[in-house]
């Protein structure tokens, strides 16, 4: 999995540019986060205001053979990083996290980086 998550900015605020894969470890990760933490408060405390929608903006249909470019602001994509790093804590066990998530720990830790590599790209 690569770990370069390109971000750019167009007139409507910031662009990330998924693969197939990393947009399906993004969906995978948001579920498993909302299961290991079920309650609206302690979601919204890690996560902030923003990723209330990680689960709706990570849903829309995509071509799995194509790259996804998905419009997200700068809290959403913050959200998204603080969402796998809190994850990474939370299953500290490759065999757990494997079977919740479905992909390896490593995975998880070359998208949030490159996620922040990526806005840090744009500031």
């Amino acid at each position: 999995m690569r770990n370069r998550v390109p971000v750019s900015r167009t007139d409507h605020g910031l662009e990330v540019r998924l693969t197939p894969s990393q947009l399906e470890l993004l969906r995978r990760a948001t579920d498993a986060f909302g299961e290991l933490l079920p309650d609206p408060e302690q979601r919204r405390f890690v996560l902030g205001e923003a990723g209330a929608g990680l689960a709706v903006l990570f849903a829309g249909e995509h071509d799995p053979n194509h790259s996804l470019y998905l419009p997200a602001t700068e809290a959403q994509l913050r959200a998204a990083h603080a969402l796998l790093t809190t994850l990474l804590a939370m299953v500290p066990s490759e065999r757990a996290f494997m079977e919740r998530v479905g992909f390896f720990r490593e995975n998880a830790a070359a998208v949030a980086l490159g996620l922040r590599r990526g806005v840090a790209a744009v500031r």
